[in-house]
């Protein structure tokens, strides 16, 4: 008698970052559920004085093609079947559009009738862009009210007042080519997924954020900093901040003249407490002086939350830079100076909240944790 030997279905998930490209390879195996993370790749981005779009652009692909080219050596040719490519904010266009209609008769909602509002709100969310340069590859209905009342599945109620928002997201089309014809090169019949990665936080965190009046997620990346503002479940605005991790890694390297490298491994030092004396006292003075420009940045946030007349603010760190858990007793309380964060509640989301989730726990570390983490996570989804 032969076993059947069990089905293994690969994927590899991307952040697109603006200080790395990353990418966890990862299995899905039959009558397991969880993802297996196998193994962590990533390509800093070349360094420029030009960092403008051209730079991005060229780099992005880069290494893209490089990480590709290190999964395909890893596998030995066997490459995965899914890529999930998550972009961050500089590479991406995105919007959420509301759609509310009134009838004078009330009637069943058809999967037609959400079709035409999707396709027209789309036709709003593409108004002014150079359509011929733009390829949409996200749309995703956020919330949907009938007669003031929030449905998951509105098709088949009946319903004189409709009212719906759609979060689109777009990207440019040599761009979107480019990822794609490189991983057809060397695998033909790829499932090939896009995201954005407030998108894929709000999948992971629905459940979270939908009974939330008001929230901000923050991600903090490598050179930037995302803040999606959500009211009553719906992405309103993203903003980017220009402050990442690489901002402290960079102040301490030039004061301790020494590799990023070697930074970054003082730095997790001094946050896991392992440093004394001399040394733990002049990262502190690194940290304070760095988090007050942090702190000063960051009050745009607070500024467009009050601008949208967001209250009861829950605010949800996700993660990101692949230092905040280890961050949790020096960066985070900085940033919520009680004098910024008046009202505010705060919570610190690690990859290990997930780790349950994960047949295999493999070492989630540096830029990129959490977008990689959130795509793994929302792939079935």
């Amino acid at each position: 008698m032969f076993f059947r030997k069990p089905k293994v279905y690969s994927g590899a998930a991307f952040d697109i970052g603006t200080a790395s490209v990353s990418a966890a390879l990862f299995e899905i195996r039959e009558g397991d559920p969880r993802p297996h993370v196998i193994k962590i790749f990533r390509r800093f981005h070349k360094a420029s004085l030009k960092r403008d779009a051209s730079h991005f652009s060229k780099s992005t692909a880069g290494q893209f093609s490089a990480l590709l080219s290190d999964i395909q050596k890893f596998t030995e040719n066997k490459m995965p079947a899914a890529y999930l490519i998550g972009l961050s904010s500089i590479f991406y266009l995105g919007k959420t559009e509301h759609i509310y209609e009134k009838r004078q008769i009330k009637r069943a909602i058809t999967a037609d009738d959400i079709a035409s509002f999707i396709k027209n709100a789309e036709g709003r969310f593409l108004s002014g862009l150079a359509q011929e340069d733009v390829e949409v590859f996200e749309t995703l209905t956020m919330r949907a009210l009938l007669n003031g009342y929030a449905l998951d599945q509105p098709v088949g109620k009946v319903a004189e007042e409709i009212e719906i928002w759609v979060r689109f997201g777009a990207t440019s089309r040599e761009l979107h080519d480019t990822f794609i014809h490189a991983i057809r090169d060397l695998c033909p019949k790829a499932d090939i997924r896009f995201s954005t990665f407030p998108t894929a936080g709000w999948r992971l965190m629905r459940e979270v954020l939908f009974p939330a009046h008001s929230a901000l997620m923050v991600d903090i990346g490598g050179e930037l900093t995302e803040v999606a503002f959500l009211v009553d479940g719906v992405i309103t605005e993203v903003l980017s901040l220009p402050f990442g991790v690489m901002n402290l890694l960079l102040r301490i390297s030039e004061s301790e003249h020494v590799e990023l490298e070697n930074a970054l491994s003082l730095l997790r030092a001094y946050t896991e407490g392992m440093l004394t004396g001399e040394a733990e006292n002049h990262i502190r003075a690194i940290m304070k002086k760095e988090i007050k420009n942090w702190e000063e940045i960051f009050e745009r946030t607070w500024e467009e939350a009050g601008r949208q007349n967001m209250v009861d603010v829950k605010m949800l760190f996700l993660g990101g830079g692949g230092l905040i858990s280890e961050m949790k007793g020096a960066v985070v309380p900085p940033l919520l100076h009680p004098h910024l964060a008046r009202g505010l509640n705060a919570s610190v989301m690690t990859p290990e909240a997930f780790r349950d989730k994960f047949g295999t726990f493999c070492c989630f570390d540096g830029p990129g944790d959490f977008g990689l983490l959130s795509l793994i996570l929302t792939f079935e989804q």
